[in-house]
């Protein structure tokens, strides 16, 4: 029995022939031997090398597979330290990730988001003053929309916090050199932008100053009977502090004095200052009552003046202006001022509030005063 080398078919040694594809056979009886050893190769080579390259192919995945599982590993431990802020450790773990596993694309990311952060810290801490520091901060936010998640998001935080100490501190320090009323509303907008308790106070501070600066200017331009000036003054900081009642009462009390200065002639004028003393006894007794006066130094050294008044007249008072002098110890008069009670408009029984904060004052003379006095009140009538 051998085997046909063309086809492999068996056939017997008697014929010439190979019965299955017609080939003639080989005469030699050995070659028909040999056919059948070589075919047994034929089919066992290939089995041995697919065996091979199985195996191989199995190794490969197993390393990689663990390769893998250690990558991993140094991506969550990347991602922890991020969450507590470590920047630099996840920087270095998520690149010894990326060593172990080059195709490991979600490493590469968090590789790239680490590298931004830390460079944005370094750059930060390089920087020497608040206005770099703010523009470098604003300039990583912006890059920053590119990445997103659990992270992105806290250090979005991160940079959010370091802007509002920055800007905080850049408002006090311009507070700290004493700006003038036209810089206090940029001030109020640069710190009323700020979402941060302790900016909270800096907008209360800087409303209470551009209060008072513009309450004295317009005061200054009251005494010079410039009362349209006085009027500029008070509208200006209304529209940074709309609906302000102090403000508002000093405007309305502002207006209705500018009308009844240009209605009233100067022979009127000077015959209400001739009858001045008649009509104080009268302002005391007939118009008002129960008047109360009283200051304090605040922690700004600057005194602050304020009281009240009742109306006991029998019809509405308006604009009313109060008199007063400061004395010291000595009973000597150091100053004397005037300021509108507020509201602008007293019905009979109604209790008005006056006060006022003098920022010019000789800061000598601050320990010195020890009384305020009321020393008249005068108002206008329908």
């Amino acid at each position: 029995m051998g085997y046909c080398p063309k086809c492999g078919s068996k056939f017997y040694s008697d014929e010439v022939f190979c019965v299955n594809c017609g080939e003639k056979l080989p005469d030699n009886i050995e070659d028909r031997l040999f056919i059948k050893k070589w075919q047994l190769k034929y089919f066992l080579v290939p089995f041995i090398l697919f065996f091979l390259m199985a195996s191989s192919a199995l190794g490969i995945f197993a390393y990689n597979r663990i390769q893998m599982n250690k990558a991993k590993k140094l991506y969550e431990a990347a991602e922890e330290s991020l969450l507590l802020s470590d920047y630099q450790l996840a920087n270095e773990q998520v690149k010894e990730a990326i060593e172990i596993y080059p195709t490991f694309s979600e490493a590469r990311d968090l590789y790239q988001f680490t590298t931004f952060s830390l460079e944005t810290l370094n750059d930060l801490s390089k920087k020497e003053s608040n206005q770099d520091k703010l523009q470098l901060i604003l300039k990583a936010k912006n890059e920053l929309t590119q990445y997103s998640g659990e992270i992105a998001s806290q250090f979005q935080n991160h940079l959010l916090c370091e802007q509002n100490s920055l800007q905080i501190s850049m408002v006090k320090n311009r507070l700290e050199n004493e700006p003038t009323i036209d810089d206090l509303p940029a001030l109020l907008w640069e710190a009323d932008s700020i979402n941060d308790p302790e900016a909270y106070d800096l907008v209360r501070t800087i409303r209470e100053m551009l209060i008072t600066e513009s309450t004295n200017q317009a005061y200054q331009y009251i005494d010079q009977n410039q009362f349209s000036l006085a009027e500029n003054i008070i509208e200006s900081t209304l529209y940074y502090l709309p609906n302000d009642e102090k403000l508002t009462s000093l405007l309305n009390s502002i207006t209705k004095e500018k009308i009844a200065f240009e209605e009233a002639a100067e022979a009127r004028l000077e015959q209400a200052f001739s009858q001045f003393e008649a009509e104080q006894e009268m302002n005391e007794s007939d118009a008002v009552e129960d008047a109360l006066i009283e200051f304090e130094i605040n922690d700004r050294n600057h005194l602050n003046i304020s009281g009240e008044i009742k109306s006991v007249a029998t019809i509405p008072i308006h604009a009313i202006l109060v008199h007063y002098s400061i004395i010291d110890k000595n009973d000597t008069e150091l100053e004397t001022n005037e300021v509108y009670v507020y509201p602008d408009t007293l019905y009979p029984g109604e209790t008005g509030e006056f006060d006022h904060t003098h920022t010019d004052f000789d800061k000598q003379l601050i320990e010195e005063v020890s009384d305020v006095h009321i020393t008249s009140i005068t108002w206008l009538l329908d």
